[in-house]
């Protein structure tokens, strides 16, 4: 399980970054060699949908597709009550678990990698401090369970960013994005844009 972070802890110097004014929905890095995005599962019942497929089906090229990939780029397209439309502020669970495989590949100590997770600022705007808690890699997905468990006591979402503590890579999910960007070296990046169950790119 998680624990929490005191207020006092700088967590590598992050916490003053993470409480900027112009962090509040998520602080983006500008030290990272590269990134991609890895846009969140949606489903039609049983189906998954590809955001490749439902782009060109509205009649524009996937390959020049570079909108932000936000809540408003597949608005209307899930309506009926069998579908999943991609989640907001937050990865879904099958996404995340994935996500948390391919992280502990390019992770020293592999899913004992020791992490910060931070909520983002607006989450809690009367609070002087961003919330934080540390642990291990492998603990995100149970993390967020407890997050989704409406009997856990827990009234916040999932963290919004997330990192390595040796700051190998960082993962940012922003308050108004439908997917979630991931920081690092070169070779994380192209092992998420080549995973057969991701659905990462590359936007500017």
């Amino acid at each position: 399980m998680l624990k929490p972070v005191p207020d006092s802890d700088p967590m590598g110097g992050m916490r003053p970054l993470l409480e900027q004014d112009d962090a509040l929905t998520g602080y983006e890095p500008e030290n990272y060699p590269d990134n991609c995005w890895v846009l969140h599962a949606a489903y039609r019942g049983a189906d998954r949908v590809l955001w490749r497929d439902e782009v060109t089906s509205m009649g524009q090229s996937w390959e020049a597709w570079q909108r932000n990939p936000n809540w408003r780029v597949l608005q209307g397209r899930f309506r009926s009550p069998e579908a999943i439309a991609p989640s907001e502020g937050q990865p879904d669970r099958q996404s995340l678990a994935r996500l948390v495989k391919v992280l502990a590949r390019h992770s020293a100590e592999g899913l004992d990698t020791e992490c910060y997770w931070a909520q983002a600022y607006v989450e809690d705007l009367v609070r002087p401090t961003v919330v934080a808690h540390e642990g291990a890699l492998r603990e995100g997905v149970a993390h967020y369970d407890i997050c989704e468990d409406p009997h856990s006591g827990v009234s916040l979402k999932f963290p919004a960013q997330w990192w390595a503590k040796d700051q190998s890579w960082y993962v940012l999910t922003d308050w108004d994005m439908s997917a979630t960007q991931v920081f690092g070296d070169q070779s994380l990046i192209l092992d998420l844009l080549a995973d057969d169950w991701l659905e990462a790119v590359r936007l500017p």
